[in-house]
């Protein structure tokens, strides 16, 4: 078993450190150092790797099981689960959301449900049950996947014209500029451009600003700073819920104090928005809120079209096109537009249907874009329920499957 663990952590290791190269940067970037930026970036890889062995342990022990087919993929969904929320969550990458091609379930299944499947095509393709339907099986699924209807979607709703600003810098003035010249009445800016004020945007009366900006709440010792994503006329926030490792809070808690001060981390003790937030007609997501299944399902849920803000400029060169891609995918599982806004690119106003989506303000560029949506307020089968059907599935397959085995080694 140790062999097989040892192999799928090897594969781990080699994929993650492909993937997420941009922790070292993130780490780096607030003057941990070069030394220790690795060293943390080794640890968070290793980590990410354990899945993989723990994935590989199985396909050994459940060899032999008569439902392995079906135990495999749900025990691959359950650990991508574990990993989106086990200490305080590390989602993205999933399986399910790699290839553009095969996004056609997204609507149905979203981009777990997409990895589980994809998992069961290879179980049942190297299956060797001799079931007439084992290929036909697997051929219906690969056809699902490129070909389904997240590749078809439809919206005729509403239209609403819409910009994005991109200033490099978070320079207030340059970016009253750019949104002077904007040609929408609706603009949005990225994260944490500076801290919240409605003496901002005394000159930009004709303009309904959408943008992330600090605030406090609270009063002396109880007093906590949020970064958020505003409307500058109703005045309405989205308050970040998942936090940035490092950037934005000390994970682990006490476990990290005596290396602490090694980062120079000024936005380490952000306190997290609620899970539960009032809503508007548009659903906020801040940074790499976007990978979390669970908060984009509550905040897009019944709203019209989705405010993506980050500033990717601390993650490196890889970064920035992974969390493009993830804002496309969560575009295509909810039918709804999604206005993606960034500090230094890439910027972009992304349809469901590729070929519709704006251009692309690139990093380096300074700028605005501007673009028609379409509102759409019908939510998907999997905006409405979630993960957890599968979940649920892949979970009585797992203790199925165990019992099952035990009875067989008795």
């Amino acid at each position: 078993m140790g062999r097989f663990f040892l192999f799928g952590f090897i594969i781990g290791l080699i994929f993650w450190s492909i993937s997420v190269s941009w922790v070292y940067d993130a780490i780096n970037y607030y003057g941990a150092g070069k030394f220790l930026s690795f060293l943390m970036s080794i640890l968070i890889i290793s980590y990410l790797s354990i899945y993989f062995g723990i994935f590989a342990c199985s396909i050994k022990y459940f060899e032999k099981n008569k439902y392995k087919i079906i135990v495999l993929p749900s025990i691959f969904f359950i650990l991508e689960w574990l990993r989106s929320w086990l200490f305080s969550g590390f989602p993205g990458q999933n399986l399910g959301v790699l290839f553009e091609e095969l996004w056609g379930l997204l609507p149905i299944i979203g981009v777990s449900g997409s990895s589980f499947v994809i998992v069961l095509i290879f179980c049942i393709i190297f299956s060797k049950s001799k079931a007439i339907v084992r290929f036909p099986a697997a051929f219906a699924l690969i056809f699902l996947l490129l070909f389904g209807p997240g590749h078809y979607q439809q919206n005729n709703g509403e239209k609403l014209k819409i910009s994005v600003v991109q200033p490099l810098i978070n320079d207030i003035e340059l970016l009253k500029e750019i949104t002077t010249n904007a040609k929408s009445d609706i603009v949005v800016w990225p994260e944490a451009v500076g801290w919240y004020d409605q003496e901002i945007f005394v000159d930009l009366d004709n303009k309904t600003v959408i943008g992330g900006f600090f605030y406090e709440s609270g009063e002396n010792e109880n007093t906590n700073i949020y970064t958020a994503i505003c409307n500058s006329k109703t005045r309405h926030c989205y308050e970040k819920k998942n936090l940035v490792p490092f950037g934005e809070f000390q994970p682990l808690g006490n476990l990290l104090r005596p290396i602490s001060s090694f980062f120079n981390i000024p936005n380490s003790s952000l306190t997290s928005g609620t899970f539960n937030q009032k809503k508007s007609n548009w659903s906020g997501l801040v940074c790499w809120e976007i990978v979390f299944n669970s908060t984009f399902i509550d905040r897009v849920r019944g709203t019209e079209y989705i405010v993506h803000i980050s500033n990717d400029s601390w993650y490196g060169e890889e970064m920035p096109e992974m969390h493009l891609k993830h804002a496309r995918a969560r575009a295509v599982e909810s039918n709804k537009w999604v206005v993606r806004a960034t500090t230094d690119g890439i910027s972009q106003i992304i349809s469901p249907r590729k070929e519709e989506s704006s251009a692309k303000l690139l990093r380096g560029e300074v700028g605005s874009v501007s673009h028609e949506i379409y509102l759409n307020n019908d939510d998907t089968l999997y905006i409405k329920i979630g993960d957890l059907p599968i979940l649920i599935f892949s979970f009585v397959n797992l203790i199925v499957g165990y019992l099952i085995r035990r009875k067989y080694e008795s």
